[in-house]
């Protein structure tokens, strides 16, 4: 006879002997009944109840506060900001006749970062917003990854034929384009060949030639494996060969090749030699290179989200180097629109708390685009770096509640951590705190201006 109560005890005393093996199995099947339960409900609600039952989880994490204002802040120049569901959307409407605008680089320099407050405070900007992608550690920290050109001057060039925006002015009117560009540069020399160049200001690859300006640092920063030429003022003054990490001369550049284009380098070019650099734009919309030419300033990000009103497909966002994490996962995203009738639209979307990683997937930012009315737009760097600022401002992070944080218990562990970061390992040298909210140090930025 089947004996229930032997049994049991049986399962009392093996849930006593292993009791993490019984946690497991009581959550994999409280797993599985919730996923059960949401395929139920799934295959057998309207899409009005499944939209009902996310809106109140997002609500249960986010307190449900609806705001959408919208403000003036100079002439020419309006905020609008969203607030919903724990998600904060900028917009920054920029008319381009009452503005100047153009990219800063960090520190003013090739590599290094700086915070985009600091970068607006320092140049008095109006406004900024984050610009392109960049590398984020090592000696090559804050160097831009993508094309970024600065009053005529390359600082870095494109990435992969990734979407770009170029910025001129015309009768005082800034003029912009967007589109997928690739650069070509080559170094002619005296015998009329061209070698080309693979990069510039940027760390050195194996079988590569780059050029160094003076803007992107004192040296060179390469290892002594390599070829490097000194040039002044279109001539070749010295060639070094596996020294590496030579001093940039203020009025040339310096080549730097490794593996077979040091041979190549050594072969074709001598001291005393006159060369130039020739560069030529090449953009995917064929007869638009002399256009391109003309821009003083071009500032590189992607994937491009928008082009004559019609939304880029996933498949065009792998082409330029993003796989669908990046572009098929809720981030931060940053991004520059254009209208029709040249209006420029800066936008973040960002989670309304600093700390939270919360935004969009990539295509539904191309929809949020096309209904404020833009044409053409792309996605510039996301995640932490997301920020936009407005008279010194940051806006798309909402500022705390100071009466939250009144409680004793809160404003004692507040005070202990003050004291504790404000001394340094010298004793009675203090340092001053990190001010909250700055956001991540960032390599490059887009400054508005106002004229009036």
């Amino acid at each position: 006879m089947f004996d229930i109560t032997y049994l049991g005890r049986r399962c009392f005393r093996f849930i006593r002997c292993y009791p993490r093996t019984w946690i497991t199995i009581g959550f994999l099947l409280i797993l599985g009944i919730g996923i059960w339960a949401g395929v139920w409900v799934g295959r057998t609600s309207p899409p009005w109840l499944e939209s009902t039952i996310i809106d109140s989880i997002l609500s249960g994490i986010n307190p449900a506060e609806r705001s959408d204002v919208t403000k003036s802040v100079a002439r020419g120049v309006v905020h609008r900001q969203i607030q919903d569901k724990g998600m904060l959307t900028n917009i920054l409407a920029v008319s381009p006749d009452v503005v100047d605008i153009r990219p800063y680089r960090a520190l003013s320099a090739g590599i290094g970062t700086e915070t985009l407050v600091s970068l607006a405070r320092r140049h008095e900007a109006l406004a900024a917003i984050n610009g392109g992608f960049f590398e984020m550690v090592g000696t090559f920290r804050g160097e831009s990854v993508g094309a970024l050109k600065i009053d005529g001057e390359w600082i870095s060039e494109p990435e992969q034929g990734r979407a770009v925006i170029g910025l001129r002015t015309i009768d005082r009117k800034i003029k912009a384009s967007i589109d997928r560009i690739a650069l070509r540069q080559e170094l002619v020399i005296p015998s009329g060949k061209r070698l080309p160049i693979d990069g510039m200001n940027r760390n050195r690859g194996e079988n590569e030639l780059v050029i160094y300006h003076p803007h992107f640092h004192v040296v060179t920063l390469t290892m002594p494996d390599g070829v490097e030429a000194v040039v002044r003022n279109g001539e070749v003054v010295s060639i070094h060969e596996g020294q590496g990490s030579l001093r940039i001369p203020a009025d040339g550049y310096v080549l730097s090749a490794s593996g077979k284009r040091s041979a190549d380098l050594l072969t074709h070019i001598s001291e005393g030699d006159t060369v130039q650099i020739r560069e030529t734009i090449i953009p995917e919309r064929v007869g638009d290179s002399d256009l391109w030419a003309s821009f003083a300033h071009i500032i590189g990000g992607g994937p491009l989200l928008l082009q004559d009103g019609v939304a880029s497909s996933t498949k065009s966002y792998e082409q330029e180097g993003f796989d669908r994490a990046f572009h098929s996962f809720w981030h931060p995203r940053t991004a520059i629109g254009k209208k029709a009738d040249g209006t420029l639209l800066f936008v973040t979307i960002t989670a309304t708390e600093a700390g939270v990683r919360r935004g969009v997937m990539l295509p539904r930012l191309a929809e949020l685009l096309l209904e404020w009315g833009a044409t053409d737009a792309l996605n510039l760097d996301g995640g932490h770096s997301s920020m936009l600022v407005i008279r010194d401002e940051i806006v798309s992070v909402k500022k705390k509640d100071p009466a939250r944080d009144k409680s004793p218990d809160k404003l004692e562990g507040k005070k202990g951590q003050v004291e504790k970061n404000t001394k340094t390992p010298r004793g009675n040298r203090r340092i001053r705190p990190m001010p909250k909210q700055q956001g991540r140090a960032i390599s490059d930025a887009i400054l508005i201006f106002s004229r009036f």
